[in-house]
């Protein structure tokens, strides 16, 4: 039996070119900014002011469909424990307390695909990340990222998680001081056998040409090296380049 696979094109929407020349000057500016004075030189008002007036009951909101509607509305609900700002069987919006940003999502319509997981992603900046993180974990909710620095040496620190969907949820947070507590089991649940753990994040050590030639001799005494590679000098690793990525801008018109 043969397997008829249909490749339905893509949607692509028409851009107008003066907005993609718009964005273009923009990253321009961004490329060559290295100071805030050079940031109050270079950048320019919008064309256009800010269009919105906001109403009287939230103003920005971002939803998705979900294939367990029951699944994700008592994620948000119950363990994290958002405020309802609507509900009913085939709708939900949600908040903080405070109503500082809204999130809904729906049933995926029969006939339609749900929102890939990986489309959005919410991030939280939050005063304790270590606390949130421990607390969610005390929770049963599994972080797939324990909160790490983004950057070796940085204070901004980020983990994540994900809601019953796949959407995943960014803790981000300032520590202060480079010291990371270690991540507690769950009170509700064990982590999976497979369950992949972060790598520790530490200060790269320095690579010293004799140490480099100690190992290289001692592999080649023990064998572990081949004709090859007993050739290679200290020196050749250390001034082996860095793989490069070149980055081009194509041409939609061309594709």
């Amino acid at each position: 039996m043969m397997l008829n696979i249909v490749r339905r094109p893509v949607k692509k929407f028409p851009v107008n070119p003066r907005v993609r020349a718009y964005g273009k000057a923009r990253l321009d500016i961004a490329s060559r900014v290295q100071t805030h004075a050079d940031w109050e030189r270079l950048w320019k008002r919008p064309t256009y002011p800010f269009p919105f007036t906001w109403g009287a009951y939230w103003k920005q909101c971002i939803e998705y469909k979900v294939d367990d509607f029951a699944a994700e509305v008592g994620f948000y609900t119950d363990i994290l424990g958002l405020p309802v700002n609507a509900l009913d069987p085939g709708y939900a919006m949600l908040t903080s307390p405070g109503g500082d940003f809204f999130i809904a999502f729906v049933p995926t319509p029969e006939g339609t695909r749900s929102t890939p997981p990986d489309a959005i992603r919410i991030q939280f900046m939050v005063a304790d990340v270590f606390g949130t993180a421990k607390e969610l974990e005390r929770r049963g909710i599994s972080l797939e990222q324990w909160p790490q620095p983004c950057a070796i040496g940085s204070s901004l620190y980020i983990g994540y998680f994900r809601t019953p969907h796949g959407i995943c949820v960014d803790l981000w947070g300032q520590v202060e001081e480079q010291n990371s507590p270690e991540p507690e089991t769950s009170l509700d649940s064990s982590p999976a056998p497979d369950s992949e753990v972060p790598p520790e994040f530490s200060e790269p050590k320095k690579v010293d040409i004799e140490d480099i030639e100690a190992e290289l001799d001692r592999q080649a005494e023990v064998g572990q090296l081949t004709s090859d590679q007993s050739d290679i000098s200290s020196q050749d690793i250390l001034d082996e380049p860095e793989e490069l990525i070149e980055i081009e801008y194509v041409n939609e018109e061309s594709l």
